[in-house]
């Protein structure tokens, strides 16, 4: 058997599985297998001038360039491991194949590259190592043994290749289009432009924004249980609350003025209603990446790395590259074995959570149903000793959320109150706690950012309570936040329309990462703080692309997750679809051609200076 695995490392945890001694060649072999690895990809795209010398010049009239056949070539840097893994596999051409690189569409995109390229032809014996858990010698030789026929992964392969193909279409042909009728050097990529105009709008509308002040009175009571709770004022008059005052209201005069009689509170009306709110769910990679960003600022890309090293280095948690927050159904054995030798290791983050809870019927953690490709991220041993802090703080996020998913519900009463003091009514509502349970560690949900409640237990209707302060407050309205890592990787994942329901996806788990960090590096994007704002040059691109209707559509988030759509329901119909579009785009876009920005002024004469093509 020949075994091919996308990267060193897993190829040496083969081998050792295996028994497999290491050749003076660089790979790993005995008489019963040959093993072999890639580094990533070996292969790429032809570049335009590949195809005809003349796509060397870049010309409006040469577009649009849409090759009949997609063709690709050795990468630079890695062509002698690409003519070692070529020469592996036509030396055991009649050995069994096990396609053993990374076990998501990426993967199987690598994989084919490479058996196409070297001319590989036994596909009918061929199978596929998919697995989830970190690479021990046990779950290596399972993996061999439960291996499926490469054909059953077929979709992934050719979604890869279509995603791939549509990529390179319109980023040559969109970003030749417009450098060339702008007059500046630009960028497109067909995810990329759609997810920095995300950033460009947002920031857009950030920079439109005219505050206004206002003022709010609150009221503290004092319940005899707990802190203090308060209320607001509400409009007698419309019934709004809280009750913003404009500046000089006469209401807020009014109830200045009468502010020593404000003294005590009846409540006139209080409901409640018992909510439940379960754990949050177990972590996939990009929710591990926003809760990472929001906990220790780590970059998306950081938190993928970290993770990736923690999977094939220490072997201490599950697959990262996951889209998954669910484990299967028959995966209830594999945790409880998990959870027992956790719970003795990390004693504090186990309290509170109930084994019992590992059962098949949480379906909320055991759901093959909302499975995809692979489980959740969970880890599978304690930490090793030597690892660095981002190793550190990433596995212990996971670890945490491992424990609090078979914790108890957070149950509470949603209180709404209204109270009557001195003629004026207040309201508010807020929670009275029954049970903390998952929340009584402190757990926040990585889905939103948690709100500070108020405690309304030991009220009642009826009822009169001291009011220990009132207090007028000047606030001012507030614009949208600007996007963060943790807020964009959501939008990424989630993009909702303008009708509020969801949309696919933008982008794969596996490549969100490397789309922000292509946006930061060509520097359209900029980290200030925590916030990703949008830098001139980004601002150039979007403009000019939002010039034209047709190169606009195509950067919204709604027409691009419907041609991720696409992708997913017809691969050959969406490529089909990606060349029309381009075609039709480089023929129909009027791009008007911009001055290229001022680097300062010249001192003799006072004009701008500029860049040209071979001088300033």
């Amino acid at each position: 058997m020949i075994i091919l695995t996308e990267k060193p490392s897993v190829a040496a945890a083969f081998a050792s599985a295996l028994g497999v001694p290491r050749s003076k060649d660089g790979y790993w072999e005995n008489g019963q297998y040959c093993i072999v690895n890639a580094v990533g990809h070996l292969l790429e795209n032809y570049a335009p001038d590949d195809y005809d010398r003349k796509f060397k010049k870049w010309s409006l009239e040469d577009l649009p360039i849409i090759p009949r056949e997609f063709k690709y070539k050795p990468v630079e840097k890695t062509k002698a491991q690409l003519a070692l893994v070529t020469r592996c596999l036509k030396a055991r051409k009649g050995d069994a194949l096990l396609l053993a690189t990374d076990a998501e569409r990426e993967g199987e995109l690598i994989g084919a590259e490479i058996l196409q390229y070297a001319g590989f032809t036994g596909y009918a014996s061929a199978k596929r190592f998919w697995v989830s858990e970190a690479l021990t010698r046990e779950v290596i030789l399972s993996g061999i043994e439960k291996a499926k026929p490469l054909a059953e992964y077929e979709s992934y392969q050719k979604e890869g290749y279509a995603r791939q193909q549509a990529d390179w279409l319109t980023g040559i042909n969109l970003t030749r289009l417009i450098s060339l009728k702008s007059g500046l050097p630009l960028s497109f990529g067909r995810v990329q432009t759609a997810v920095l105009a995300a950033v460009y709008e947002r920031e857009d509308a950030v920079g439109r924004f005219v505050k206004e002040k206002f003022f709010e009175v609150t009221a503290s009571l004092h319940s005899g249980q707990g802190p203090h709770c308060t209320v607001k004022l509400v409009n007698k008059e419309n019934g709004e609350y809280p009750f913003r005052f404009p500046e000089g209201a006469a209401p807020l005069a009014e109830i200045t003025s009468k502010r020593g009689e404000l003294k005590t509170a009846a409540i006139t009306g209080l409901s409640s209603e018992k909510k439940t709110e379960h754990p949050p769910k177990l972590f996939n990679i990009t929710a591990l990446q926003k809760e990472a960003h929001k906990a220790f600022s780590l970059s998306p890309e950081k938190t993928l790395e970290t993770a990736q090293a923690l999977y094939e280095k220490h072997k201490c948690l599950s697959y990262p590259r996951t889209p998954s927050r669910v484990m299967g159904d028959d995966n209830v054995s594999l945790v409880k074995g998990i959870y027992d030798n956790l719970a003795g290791v990390y004693p504090e983050l186990a309290s509170g959570s109930d084994p019992a809870r590992i059962a098949p019927s949480n379906k909320r953690v055991f759901n093959s149903a909302e499975l995809q490709d692979h489980h959740a991220l969970i880890p599978l041993i304690p930490l090793p000793a030597g690892a660095s802090e981002e190793e550190k703080a990433v596995f212990g996020l996971v670890v945490k959320r491992f424990f609090t998913v078979f914790k108890g519900p957070y149950v509470y009463n949603a209180v709404s109150i209204d109270a009557a003091i001195a003629g004026y009514l207040f309201r508010e509502n807020g929670t009275d706690v029954l049970e903390a349970g998952w929340k009584a560690g402190n757990d926040a949900d990585d889905d939103g950012d948690e709100e500070p409640e108020n405690n309304y237990a030991g009220l009642s209707e009826g009822g009169e309570y001291p009011v220990v302060s009132v207090v007028t407050e000047e606030k001012y309205t507030q614009p949208k936040k600007h996007y963060t890592y943790a807020t964009i990787l959501a939008l990424m994942e989630n993009p909702r329309g303008e009708d509020g329901k969801h949309l696919a996806g933008l982008g794969t788990p596996a490549t969100r990462a490397a789309i922000l960090k292509k946006l930061i590096d060509k520097k359209y994007l900029v980290e200030k703080g925590k916030n990703l704002l949008i830098t001139g040059e980004g601002k150039f691109l979007i403009e000019t692309v939002r010039e034209n209707p047709h190169l606009a559509a195509f950067v919204s988030v709604p027409e691009t997750t419907r041609w991720e759509e696409a992708l997913r329901a017809s691969t050959a119909s969406f490529l089909e679809g990606i060349k029309r579009f381009t075609a039709f785009a480089v023929t129909n876009t009027a791009v008007t051609e911009r001055e290229k920005p001022s680097l300062g002024t010249c001192p003799r004469c006072g004009a701008a200076v500029r860049e040209g093509k071979k001088s300033y």
